[in-house]
Order: C-alpha cells, then sequence, then structure tokens
C-alpha cells in the first residue's frame, strides 16, 4: 500500500501515563490523556490537521481496534 506522505498517529496505552497520542516513525508522544476518550479526540484533530493520515486506535493490549483515514492518498488528488 502506497503511504507516501501519510502521517500516522497512534493512541495507546501505558501503564505509567495513562492514553498516549504518539506520531509514527519519530515515536514521539504528542499527547497523554486520563481517558481514551480525550486521546481519540486530540488524535483525530491531529490527523485531521494534515493533506493525509491515519489515525490507528489500540485497546488497552495493544491490539488495533479500529483505524480512520483522513484526506486523500496523492494519487488521488487531481492535478
Amino acid at each position: 500500500m502506497e503511504t507516501t506522505g501519510r502521517v500516522t498517529y497512534h493512541v495507546v496505552f501505558s501503564e505509567h501515563d495513562g492514553w498516549n497520542v504518539v506520531q509514527e516513525n519519530s515515536g514521539r508522544v504528542v499527547g497523554t490523556h486520563r481517558s481514551r476518550t480525550n486521546a481519540i479526540l486530540q488524535g483525530r484533530d491531529l490527523a485531521r490537521t494534515h493533506a493525509y493520515s491515519l489515525l490507528v486506535i489500540h485497546d488497552r493490549e495493544g491490539r488495533i481496534e479500529k483505524q480512520y483515514n483522513y484526506g486523500l492518498r496523492p494519487r488521488d488528488i487531481a492535478v
């Protein structure tokens, strides 16, 4: 699958911090929340700021539960 230019955020659980929003590739934690809902909302807001992005939501055990795509893949954008 073509992922060029896509920014991906993950919502993951941490025993020490609660729910984190992590930017893929950099591994940077961009947000820490007590509630999963707040982490998802922040992840969604961050993902929507990019032309092409993905939000991956994990359960407490780290399994992928849901994925949301935002924007258009570069090949889908009319030139």
